[in-house]
C-alpha cells in the first residue's frame, strides 16, 4: 500500500489538486504493474509455447532408445574396465573393490526404484483426487436435482391442502343448515 500521503488542506477538506495528483500517481503506478504483469504473461506464454508438444512424443521415444543404446555401450567399457582393473589388482583388493562397486550398484537401483514408485504413487493419487473431484460434482448435481424435486413435491402438496381446504370449506358453505 502507498505511503501516507499529506495533503494540503484547503477550505472544504484538502487541495484538490493534491488530491487529483495523488489519484493519477496511482493510477500510473497501476498501469505500470499491470504492464508488467502482462509483459510476464506474454513472456510465459512464449516459453510454453517453445515447450515440445505431446506430438513430439515418437521422437523422445527415439532419444529414450538412442541414450539407453548409449547407457548399454557405457556399461560394457565399465564391465571390461573393472575386467581390467581386477586383473591388476592383488585378490583381495579386488574383492574389496567388487564389494564396494555391488554396494553402490545397488543403492542406485534402490533410489531409481523409489523415484519410479514415487512418479506411480503421483500419478495414482491424482487420478483418484481426479476421480473424488469428478464424483463430487456429480453428487453435487444429483443433490440439487433431489432439492429440485423436493420443492416441487411440497409445492404439490401444498396446492393439494390447499385444494382440499378449498373443497372442505366448499362442502361448508353449501352443507344445509339443520
Amino acid at each position: 500500500m502507498a505511503s501516507a500521503q499529506n495533503f494540503r488542506s484547503a477550505f472544504h477538506g484538502f487541495n484538490r489538486e493534491d488530491v487529483v495528483r495523488y489519484l493519477e500517481y496511482l493510477n500510473t503506478k497501476h498501469q505500470n504493474q499491470i504492464n508488467q504483469l502482462t509483459a510476464e504473461a506474454e513472456e510465459l506464454r512464449a516459453q510454453l509455447s517453445q515447450q515440445p508438444a505431446e506430438d513430439s512424443v515418437e521422437a523422445l521415444k527415439a532419444q529414450v532408445a538412442q541414450l539407453q543404446e548409449q547407457l548399454a555401450q557405457a556399461q560394457a567399457r565399465c564391465q571390461a574396465l573393472e575386467a581390467e582393473t581386477k586383473a591388476s589388482l592383488p585378490a583381495a583388493q579386488a574383492e574389496e573393490l567388487d564389494t564396494y562397486r555391488r554396494a553402490d550398484r545397488m543403492e542406485r537401483m534402490a533410489r531409481e526404484r523409489s523415484e519410479l514408485v514415487y512418479h506411480q504413487a503421483s500419478g495414482v493419487l491424482g487420478e483418484a483426487t481426479a476421480r473424488v473431484d469428478s464424483a463430487a460434482a456429480e453428487i453435487t448435481e444429483m443433490a440439487d436435482q433431489a432439492m429440485e424435486q423436493i420443492t416441487r413435491l411440497q409445492v404439490a402438496v401444498s396446492g393439494s391442502k390447499q385444494a382440499l381446504q378449498d373443497a372442505a370449506s366448499l362442502m361448508n358453505a353449501i352443507r344445509p343448515n339443520p
